[in-house]
């Protein structure tokens, strides 16, 4: 698998990403100047907002990480650019992952150790406050992707998932179709939901397949492009991890480590309907965290 990021913004503009390339299209001004710029030497991350608001994180040629935001709302923008006594960013900034919702009046953003959400729908609220206990996580949230009329998924790090998408009907049914294959929810590597346009959505599996539906025909090049990009690019990955393995096991004593497998699956047709009536309830939290296991169990958090 790969690292990818995929983002829709309010004004018909996208932002996908993969190792081998970047797509992009009616992104605001100040965000196509700053991608543009020959100081950039890796973009770590980007969300997109309502009107031409955005998040931009990236390393200059100097190996120097930055943080670029526009038009955010107050309480996201103050964590975003916390600094210590030194003046020095508190953040974690490559790892830096945002999901925003309609209008930017809700949003969930993390560094991998320090954790801010606002105006979250009830359900999801209530399945990330299961998991904490006395101030840290007892299964740390891996993605949270936020959509239209509070539809929400939650996936952990030990691979649970909760979700509320009745807007995005496709997806729902992948994901229970996820649930009754051998690694379950695992196979989901990402997946972002269009917060302005009913049953649109990516998705990405481990294996590099990538899905998706109502994008709007403007955009639709730019999924078929990054498509095939991230299929490539994780049929690489998946190649260099095999040799780097085969090389280890050749060295003596070590004979018994054993091959990554390769993931084999397809996402198919199975259906369940989740209905709820969610109102947004504003609340900021903060959380220092340890590192934490993977177990490949898969558990469906009910609100």
């Amino acid at each position: 698998m790969c690292d990818t990021t995929f983002t829709f913004g309010q004004r018909g503009n996208h932002f996908f990403q993969c190792p081998s390339r970047r797509d992009y299209t009616r992104i605001p001004k100040k965000l196509t100047a700053l991608l543009s710029s020959a100081q950039i030497q890796e973009v770590h991350h980007v969300a997109l907002g309502f009107e031409d608001s955005f998040l931009l994180t990236w390393r200059d040629k100097h190996g120097r990480d930055h943080i670029e935001s526009h038009n955010l709302p107050t309480e996201l923008t103050t964590f975003l650019h916390a600094t210590n006594p030194q003046g020095r960013p508190t953040r974690n900034i490559p790892a830096i992952r945002l999901t925003l919702g309609p209008h930017n009046a809700s949003f969930f953003v993390h560094d991998s150790s320090a954790y801010i959400w606002m105006n979250l729908p009830p359900e999801l609220l209530t399945a990330l406050q299961a998991r904490i206990k006395d101030g840290n996580w007892t299964d740390r949230p891996r993605l949270v992707a936020l959509g239209a009329d509070a539809n929400y998924l939650l996936l952990t790090e030990n691979h649970a998932a909760a979700w509320e998408l009745r807007h995005y009907a496709t997806l729902s049914r992948m994901l229970e179709y996820s649930r009754t294959q051998a690694r379950g929810i695992a196979d989901v590597r990402n997946v972002a939901l269009h917060p302005y346009r009913y049953q649109c959505f990516v998705a990405q599996s481990a294996n590099g397949t990538v899905l998706s539906e109502n994008v709007p025909p403007h955009e639709a090049a730019g999924v078929q492009g990054i498509r095939a990009a991230i299929l490539k690019d994780t049929k690489e990955m998946d190649t260099r991890v095999q040799q780097s393995q085969k090389k280890v096991e050749s060295v003596p004593r070590r004979s018994s480590l054993q091959h990554q497998a390769t993931l084999k699956k397809d996402w198919g047709e199975r259906k369940q309907e989740f209905r709820a009536q969610s109102k947004g309830l504003k609340l900021s939290l903060s959380l220092s965290v340890s590192a934490a296991g993977i177990a490949g169990s898969f558990g469906k958090m009910l609100g």
